[in-house]
């Protein structure tokens, strides 16, 4: 899975700009992630049943139809990501 976690790493990079709700969501679960709603309109939460130490990751989605995220949640993600990549590896 390990080219599967760069991969993940390098679209957040080169789109951090322009990555919708669903993109992120999905690319989150591609890795393993359980994607669900916050408490509030738009908030998701991420956990990973399987990586030691990890205990939850967040982004906002915002308001309207699959809106774009924010760049600085894209940077969280990525660096959870980068942080945690040796586990994500070793996950199947």
């Amino acid at each position: 899975m390990s080219d599967k976690v760069e991969a993940v790493i390098l679209i957040l990079q080169q789109r951090k700009t322009n990555l919708c709700c669903e993109e992120v969501k999905n690319l989150l679960q591609s890795l393993g992630f359980i994607v669900r709603d916050g408490k509030n309109g738009g908030h998701k939460i991420f956990v990973h049943p399987n990586v030691t130490g990890f205990f939850s990751g967040s982004f906002n989605c915002g308001h309207g139809k699959n809106p774009e995220i924010k760049p600085s949640y894209i940077s969280g993600i990525i660096k959870i990501l980068k942080q945690y990549k040796g586990e994500l590896n070793h996950d199947d």
